[in-house]
């Protein structure tokens, strides 16, 4: 009985000590130390930890501790969305929206932003579901759809999103 109990007890402890590096490179980037985070970001990222992930991605994208570079950001972004973040797909689908670099990696840019952001909808993220409704209303990597945009619209005001409120409020005082 004691074994086990002492398993158990030195894999918590195990845990702890790895989730130490990812906060003490956490606690780095509040202070500022951008490019010390990147040294103790990168071998956790390596590691598949998805926020680090997801972070790393973003200081690629600001070129913050490292060279401003979309495509580095987007490559740690779909890594961490390969494991669920709905930030990042929410990043990546910004990025071939809103970028430049990642915009020219593919033929459809609005597209490949349309599919992103409905990955983090459907996620739950309320930024995404807003951004869709937007496309779905201006037929910008989708069929132009009035309905499909209130849709995601309501999705995104159920959980507050103040601006899809509005939006949804338009689009039912002017339904067309």
């Amino acid at each position: 009985m004691l074994k086990p109990l002492t398993v158990l007890l030195a894999a918590l402890a195990a845990g702890a000590v790895a989730a130490e590096p990812l906060e003490d490179a956490l606690r780095s980037l509040e202070a500022g130390r951008h490019g010390q985070a990147v040294q103790m970001l990168l071998p956790l990222a390596n590691g598949g930890n998805a926020l680090a992930q997801y972070r790393l991605g973003n200081l690629y994208f600001h070129g913050q501790g490292v060279p401003e570079d979309e495509k580095m950001a987007v490559f740690w972004w779909k890594k961490a969305a390969a494991q669920g973040s709905s930030e990042a797909m929410f990043q990546i689908a910004s990025a071939f929206l809103f970028g430049i670099q990642a915009a020219k990696s593919v033929t459809d840019p609005d597209r490949e932003a349309a599919t992103w952001y409905f990955q983090a909808a459907s996620a739950g993220h309320s930024e995404a579901q807003y951004h869709l409704g937007l496309l779905f209303l201006a037929g910008k990597g989708v069929l132009e759809s009035r309905p499909e945009a209130a849709r995601w619209f309501r999705k995104a005001s159920d959980q507050g999103h103040l601006e899809a409120r509005r939006a949804l409020a338009g689009l039912e005082k002017n339904p067309r």
